[in-house]
């Protein structure tokens, strides 16, 4: 079956749903109907897609084309009216991650798709990872023992022009309306969820208790270095330390602890290493996989309903006092201007000695994190 779709955010990230749309559409798989975005089309998008319906409302773009499904990758705080959109005009949704800014607003997602019997996939790519599915299936068959931890460690550099792309970026909230743009629930936020989704606790009650540590580096709302550190009902220790001030990034990692074995799966690189063997794997999009599972019936690989822990760990963090600005003598800055950098000496080692020892910042006695 070809299925008819729309998208809503044709640029930044949605480019990447421009280039993949137009892989399905040349394999027959997918029809665009039409292309939602404040902005004129850019190059790319202009060549592939010109000739199709254009429109910055995506009401009224899905009342004209009457899609199967749509694509929503605009963002964090448009997901609840955008999705809304397509839910109550009957339409299937891909929503890029995280879901939701609130879990008042994931919750009605949620609701909304269940009462229309509608599919809600949510953009987790790494999800799609087949390391992420060899190492889940290894962890439910028990070939790692009993597992003692799962950390999780990240370092990216992040310039002052990340921060002035939009209105949106490095906020709580905008105009009263949540936004949750800090390090552990956009940037890290796959890490969070990959976490949570290995362990096998996705629920809203799968979260026994959590703690946070979050700081910055800039005049920002968010935290941009955070550590958190929570428990799930099953009894699994998870630590997330992530930072966007590095000096040498690197691609995150988790690292699961078990009493037989250990992994690390970099889940940008579909690569999954078991006590030091590497192997690399391929993945499924988000979108590919929707597809399948509307042909097919396979599981999405992140229903809505699934990101229930996940949106209670954004919840926490937007709920606490804003994230404490680490002193100056604590930092090293990197040219002027929009490329400015600012780095925390020997942060790279911090974030992945929590992960190791699945330890707190303040326990590691990091002395900018104290």
């Amino acid at each position: 079956m070809t299925w008819t779709i729309v998208l809503a955010g044709a640029s930044g990230y949605g480019a990447t749903y421009v280039r993949e749309i137009a892989e399905l559409e040349a394999r027959g798989l997918v029809r665009l109907v039409g292309l939602c975005d404040l902005q004129p089309l850019d190059g790319d998008a202009r060549r592939q897609f010109g000739d199709r319906a254009l429109d910055a409302r995506l009401d009224r773009l899905l009342a004209e084309t009457r899609p199967d499904l749509a694509v929503v990758a605009t963002p964090i705080h448009t997901h609840l009216p955008l999705g809304r959109q397509v839910l109550e005009a009957g339409s299937h949704l891909l929503l890029e991650k995280p879901p939701a800014p609130s879990a008042a607003e994931w919750q009605e997602i949620l609701t909304l798709a269940r009462s229309r019997q509608l599919s809600c996939q949510v953009g987790f790519q790494s999800l799609g990872s087949g390391a992420y599915a060899r190492l889940a299936e290894l962890m439910a068959a028990g070939k790692l023992g009993e597992i003692r931890g799962i950390g999780c460690y990240g370092a990216w550099s992040r310039d002052a022009a990340y921060y002035r792309r939009a209105a949106w970026a490095g906020r709580r909230e905008l105009n009263g309306v949540p936004v949750a743009d800090g390090a552990l629930t956009n940037p890290f936020a796959h890490a969070v969820a990959t976490a949570l989704a290995l362990d096998g606790s996705t629920g809203w009650d799968d979260i026994a208790d959590l703690e946070t540590e979050l700081l910055r580096v800039r005049d920002i709302q968010v935290d941009d270095t955070s550590c958190l550190r929570l428990r799930t009902a099953r009894g699994t220790v998870i630590t997330v330390a992530v930072t966007l001030a590095a000096r040498t990034p690197a691609e995150p990692v988790i690292v699961v602890h078990g009493t037989q074995g250990r992994a690390e799966l970099h889940y940008t690189r579909d690569l999954l290493v078991l006590d030091g063997q590497s192997e690399h794997h391929g993945r499924i999009s988000p979108l590919r996989n929707l597809l399948t599972h509307l042909d097919q019936g396979a599981p999405l690989q992140c229903d809505i309903a699934s990101c229930g822990a996940f949106t209670r760990v954004l919840e926490h963090i937007n709920a606490t006092p804003a994230p404490r600005l680490i002193g100056e003598r604590w930092l090293a800055h990197e040219s002027d201007g929009p490329q400015d950098r600012i780095h925390i000496p020997g942060v790279e080692a911090a974030v992945r000695a929590s992960a190791e020892r699945l330890a707190t910042f303040a326990e590691l006695a990091e002395p900018w994190a104290v």
